[in-house]
């Protein structure tokens, strides 16, 4: 690699030359562009004027049926084609040009918009003269100064210069780059935030910062001060806070200066935009094997041809005088076998080409861009008025598949859940404040058959407002002032008004005010704080004013902010450092309560007071479904406080390793804290959700729920949403053991490891032991934590897990990272189930792209989930008629759709074998060349597009009210290979017959027309075609379950155009028309044989299939032709479908919950080492034999987790600890359940003459 003369910047051996940055330097007022950095013109087409043909011809040629086409069409120009070449040219050039001219309109519309976007204009600074000049976005490079205005979106990416606001803050909303409507606010570099624009046009300086990447929320570098050649220049780190990206809109700020680090395909919304995974369907992939089985059929069919044909040649062929054997040229030379031979199978092989649907591709995409582009996209059942938001199909491609899901894994925040978070009760200084009753409180009631005493809502109206429902007379309107730890309670809400990132927006008026926060969470947190008396009014770039009403009046308290510790997911804590007015400097971090208690003060006796009580009452809001966060402060030295300041800002002006340095010093000062209390937030279940995981379940459809809540958590919000049930057999797994932790306190991290290891292997071993025993018989729920899920997923546990996960209805993952879902999903797939993915943030987008199909939740945390899904919708309960209607429906008609091909193709591709068997296989054929190239084209083509966009089996309602229905597409009835060969073997039977009576009812020596014409080979082959389409088209007819007037229209029209078309195409000119001139309307047409084949055969032919049929539905009617009658009989007794007999499910006399759990002594469910993932360690990979243990202390009423033991209070259950490290995970018995499973029933017709039943998948 050759260096260039910049700093930091590497000439590699790349595509075009292009140069391979490690660090990039800008010169500030830059009058050029440097070499190796972008300028900011962008193109996101994927064609130009150069490279348009040789691409769009490489994608049409990976369809292996274009080669096939293209190469008969070849063939055809050459002396062994028995067809003239047009008729092989003229459809290839159809089916291929239609995909072509689509992707050309596709690209030219992303040109537009390429050329729209690159011709916007923004103000740069001439460093000559000082004035800003507008610019178009495509001429701008990095070091360029430019000049940004209220509402306009920033061209590039920039390092935040100056402001027209006072303080040199601005505000931008990241909508097209997250899709978060929130604003943020930035800050200005200190150094240059004073500067006038001239003071700009002459500063010199640069900016040395990473290379190019795809971070967009982090960013390293630093201003140097100061001309280039000058030595020891001044240092000033640039945070990411002063770093705006192309893509943002600048809003509630006048203008903005700012130099250009990135430009064009260097910015980091280009970095990120790199193209989803490529998709297939699954019944797309299929298609391809059976093509390539039809691609063996006609390699059978022409070298049995050619076989036959040579040894006729060579044995016989001298006998036939009047073929003047001495002069055959080489076709037909019998002393040349192979060149005979050869030129044969290439007469074959262009012959029966027909049995290769040419037009089935461009047809399933024209079947699927209307199912996804209009019927989902106008489902009003899937329209969300309160948000103005339909559902989306961002691809085509996966229609089909929405029909064969066997496995959903969700999100549970923003997905199950609202995502609108209500502040809801705390707990300070180890007193529990609120009254109110969530839903999960109420689910749990209901199933114990409680009755709750409802709080006096009239008392607490008066206060709630958006992210506010909480009520305690006891800290209502400041009486928290007379309680007995008021300065506790005060401490507690002026770090909720403290400690955050949220913006105030809008005047400093309680009531007026609005809060831009990154999450609803800290928004709730600010409004809870507000109402208390600790108003946050204002915030500027070093200071945050509070309001406060306290016992000694009411003040605004400016306190200045010097330093903010950011959460991250690795930290899962946020920190900031101020310095009150009275001078004294605290430190407030909030974060996740294994984080914070880990951090305590042990020797603070507050700390030792406050603890246990805090701890039971986040069990407790865990218990009733609320979010929880832990709060703590200190107050800090100032002498070491300045000495740790001074090595934060050496980390971050630090090039290499920021974000690790600047971790380790956060860590370094997050300690020793005081601990406060903690919060409980409500974050409500979507409505709608319980019945929607109930008509999964009722269809076969395991869902998994990967959540980061706590286990105690997410097992309410599963019992509250029915994902699971008291008849359910639970079983869950967890890594957090005394001797673990003991192991991890001691700091043998690696012991820890192996023994936390063989304790899941045991437990998952003993959970698959019992669910193939005695639990083999009822639904069952495995329920795993993070820490347990981290060995789980490797080595061969991931194949106990996964064996564990596939006999369970409901799979719940707890404490779960963004990387565990991806692997999870990844897992799940790779066993052969059709997987769906849904979620609404950006942790989700590596399991929505892992999945078979990814949806996105048009939700509260932005859009990114939505721009890497495959189809969007705006609630969880939309998943009903995604899957159970459109998905069931795309199903049913691609795959019916693609057997109509493969049927009629080998129908009319036989006869063509079969007539040429007749011919001795010399190549002859009896049909007119033109009208078999218009068979797929013109007179079969309308039918199956109809079947695959109108098909409908039963209505819409049925599908959802019978969701055992489902079970057809996830077990793929209608595309498997039994399937496939019924459909083909029908079209072989059905040939043979009209073959042969056509050929032995038309023989030459008979005659059958008007004016004494015998039956020529042209108009046999007439007739054996008229047959054919008359044929295909009434099976058809036979199999639909429902018409409309297209219906209709296709079938009846595509027959009607075969016989326009040869009244029409017979009184050509004979150098067109060939052997049909006047063929049709003189002979053929007049002749009331010709008509009495055409009703008599194609009834003879569709006879067998059809009694076969009418027979199997009768004596085992399919489950949609059982709920097609009860929907016939309601139509009939004029109800709706909702009124007809329902599905009658099955009691099991004896169903007992049963849970698989730990008992290492006592628990500590909110601490534990979590190790990172590594598949190559030894830990996850080691072969021990687990240990078998007894349970010493079992009785007759069994043991219960702890967890359902304060969800159900069941007499008769104790817990019970084991003792030291033999204690192992048991089985016990619940209580009896009288409940049946769900999808165990089945399905009554009612009144219907014979009634069938339908049983559940």
């Amino acid at each position: 690699m050759g260096e260039t003369g910049i700093k930091g910047i590497k000439l590699g051996k790349c595509w075009g030359g292009k140069v391979v940055e490690e660090t990039r330097v800008v010169q500030l007022n830059a009058t050029e562009r440097t070499l190796g950095h972008d300028v900011n013109s962008t193109r996101t087409t994927k064609y130009t004027l150069l490279t348009y043909w040789p691409k769009a011809l490489f994608e049409q040629y990976r369809r292996i049926a274009n080669v096939y086409f293209t190469l008969v069409a070849i063939l055809s120009l050459t002396v062994y084609s028995p067809v003239r070449p047009w008729t092989t040219w003229t459809p290839l050039v159809i089916v291929m040009g239609v995909s072509m001219v689509k992707e050309a309109i596709e690209d030219y519309k992303r040109y537009k918009g390429d050329q729209a976007t690159n011709h916007q204009e923004t103000d740069a600074l001439d460093p000559e003269t000082g004035e800003f000049r507008p610019v178009v976005w495509k001429r701008l490079y990095p070091g360029q100064i430019v000049r940004c205005k209220k509402d306009e979106f920033i061209p590039a990416d920039l390092v935040f210069l100056g402001s027209s606001d006072p303080e040199n803050t601005c505000y931008v909303e990241t909508m097209n780059l997250d899709g978060e409507t929130n604003l943020k606010i930035k800050k200005s570099l200190d150094e240059c935030k004073d500067l006038s624009v001239e003071d700009l046009s002459k500063y010199q300086g640069s900016i040395e910062c990473e290379a190019p990447n795809t971070k967009l929320y982090q960013f390293a570098g630093n201003l140097l001060v100061g001309p280039p050649e000058q030595t020891n220049r001044p240092k000033v780190a640039v945070q990411p806070s002063a770093v705006i990206l192309r893509g943002c809109s600048l809003r509630n700020t006048a203008h903005i200066y700012g130099v250009i680090i990135y430009a064009g395909h260097d910015t980091k919304v280009f970095m990120n935009s790199t193209e989803a995974p490529s998709k297939r369907s699954i019944i797309e992939r299929r298609v391809d094997y059976v093509i390539m089985f039809m691609f063996a059929c006609l390699f059978s069919f022409c070298l049995t041809g050619a076989v036959f044909f040579t040894d006729w040649l060579q044995k016989n062929f001298e006998d036939h005088w009047y073929m003047l054997p001495g002069n055959t040229g080489t076709v037909y030379n019998p002393e040349k076998p192979g060149a005979t031979g050869v030129g044969n199978f290439i007469t074959g092989f262009i012959l029966y080409g027909y049995l290769i649907p040419i037009s089935l591709y461009v047809s399933i995409e024209m079947v699927k861009i209307v199912q996804s582009m209009v019927f989902i996209a106008q489902d009003r059942d899937m329209y969300h008025k309160e948000t103005d938001t339909p559902a989306v199909a961002r691809t085509s491609n996966l229609n089909e598949d929405l029909g064969m899901v066997k496995t959903v894994l969700s999100d549970k925040t923003g997905t199950l859940t609202m995502n609108m978070m209500d502040f809801f009760k705390c707990s300070i200084a180890g007193t529990s404040y609120g009254a109110g009753i969530t839903e999960i409180e109420r689910s749990n009631a209901d199933r114990r058959g409680q009755i709750l005493q409802e709080i006096d809502t009239a008392a607490a109206d008066p206060y709630r407002e958006k992210f506010f429902n909480f009520y305690d007379k006891k800290l209502m309107d400041q009486a928290w002032t007379k309680q007995e730890r008021s300065p506790e309670i005060e401490m507690f809400f002026r770090m909720l008004a403290v400690c955050h990132t949220v913006v105030p927006d809008g005047p400093a008026v309680e009531d007026e005010i609005k809060y831009e926060a990154e999450s609803p969470d800290e928004a709730a947190l600010v409004v809870a704080a507000k109402v208390m008396g600790f108003f946050f009014c204002k915030r500027s770039n070093t200071t945050v004013t509070v309001r406060e009403k306290t016992a000694s009046g009411t003040h605004d308290v400016e306190y200045e902010l010097l330093n903010v510790l950011e959460f991250n997911s690795t930290r899962k804590r946020m920190s900031v450092i101020v310095r009150d007015s009275r001078g004294k400097l605290l430190l407030f971090c909030k974060g996740a309560d294994t984080v914070i208690y880990a951090r305590l003060d042990n020797k603070n006796p507050l700390n030792l007071e406050l603890k246990k009580p805090t701890l039971d009452h986040m069990e407790e809001y865990g218990n009733s479904g609320l979010r929880t966060l832990c709060l703590s402060y200190k107050e800090l030295d100032s002498a070491s406080y300045e000495k740790w300041q001074v090595q934060w800002e050496q980390a971050k002006t630090a090039l290499t390793d920021r974000e690790l340095k600047m971790d380790e010093l956060s860590e370094e000062m997050e300690h020793n804290l005081c601990l406060l209390g903690c919060t409980a937030i409500e974050d409500r279940l979507q409505e709608g959700v319980s019945k929607c995981i109930k008509q999964m379940a009722d269809a076969g459809i395991r869902l998994w729920v990967l959540t980061g809540d706590k286990l105690e958590t997410a097992i309410n919000i599963g019992f509250a949403c029915s994902l699971i049930t008291e008849e359910m057999r639970q079983f869950i797994i967890t890594a957090n053991f005394a001797d673990v932790e003991a192991l991890e306190l001691e700091g043998d991290l690696d012991g820890a490891s192996v023994l936390a290891n063989t304790r899941v292997e045991e437990q998952l071993t003993l959970a698959a032991a019992n669910m193939q025993g005695e639990a083999a018989s009822m639904d069952c729920a495995l329920i795993i934590d993070g820490k347990a899920l981290t060995y789980a997923l490797s080595g061969k546990q991931a194949k106990l897990f996964i064996s564990c996960a596939e006999r369970c209805k409901a799979v719940l993952c707890c404490r779960v990272s963004p990387l565990q879902k991806a692997q999870v999903t990844g897992l799940v797939k790779k066993q052969g189930d059709v997987t769906l993915a849904i979620g609404d943030g950006a942790n989700d987008v590596g399991m929505i792209q892992s999945a078979h199909i990814g949806v996105g939740i048009s939700g509260q945390e932005g859009r990114q989930a939505v721009m890497a899904s495959d189809f969007a919708i705006a609630q969880f309960r939309y998943l009903t008629p995604l899957l159970m209607v459109h998905g069931r429906w795309s199903y049913k008609r691609i795959t019916r759709m693609i057997n109509f091909f493969l049927y009629k193709n080998m129908l009319f591709g036989v006869t063509l074998f079969c007539y040429n068997g007749f011919t001795l296989f010399s190549g002859q054929y009896m049909y007119s060349d033109v009208y078999m190239t218009l068979f797929n084209v013109i007179f079969t083509s309308l039918t199956p597009i109809i079947i695959g966009m109108f098909d409908k089996d039963v209505d819409k309602s049925a599908g959802i009210q019978y969701p055992q229905l489902y079970g057809q597409g996830q077990r793929n009835e209608y595309f498997t290979a039994w399937a496939i060969m019924g459909w083909l073997a029908t079209s072989l039977m059905q040939c043979l017959l009209l073959t042969t009576f056509v050929l032995v009812g038309n023989q030459s020596d008979m005659i059958l027309f008007q004016q004494g014409h015998p039956s020529t080979m042209y108009a046999t082959g007439v007739l054996l075609f008229t047959t054919i389409i008359i044929t295909l088209h009434w099976e058809v007819i036979s199999i639909l379950e429902q018409w409309t007037w297209i219906h209709h229209l296709s079938i009846w029209g595509s027959q009607a155009i075969w016989w326009v078309f040869l009244c029409f195409f017979s009184i050509f000119p004979l150098g067109l028309s060939a052997d049909l001139y006047h063929l049709f309307i003189g002979i053929v047409g007049g002749s009331a044989h010709y008509w009495l084949y055409c009703l008599l055969l194609p009834v003879m032919a569709i006879l067998p299939d059809f009694f076969y049929r009418a027979v199997r539905r009768w004596v085992a009617p399919a489950p949609h032709e059982v709920v097609g009658e009860i929907q016939w009989l309601a139509r009939k007794e004029g109800r709706n479908l909702s009124q007809m007999p329902q599905p009658v499910h099955h009691v099991p006399e004896d169903t007992n919950a049963t849970v698989v759990f730990r008992m290492m002594g006592e628990e500590k469910k909110h601490t534990g080492y979590v190790p990172e993932y590594d598949p190559q360690s030894k830990f996850y990979n080691q072969n021990q034999v687990a240990t078998k243990h007894k349970d010493k202390k079992r009785d007759d009423g069994g043991l219960r987790n702890p967890v359902l033991d304060k969800l159900t209070a069941s007499a008769g259950h104790s817990h019970r600890t084991g003792e030291g490290s033999e204690a192992v995970p048991v089985i016990s018995n619940g209580r009896d359940a009288g409940a049946a499973s769900q999808g165990s029933g089945s399905m009554v017709p009612g009144p219907a003459p014979e009634p069938a039943a339908l049983n559940s998948p």
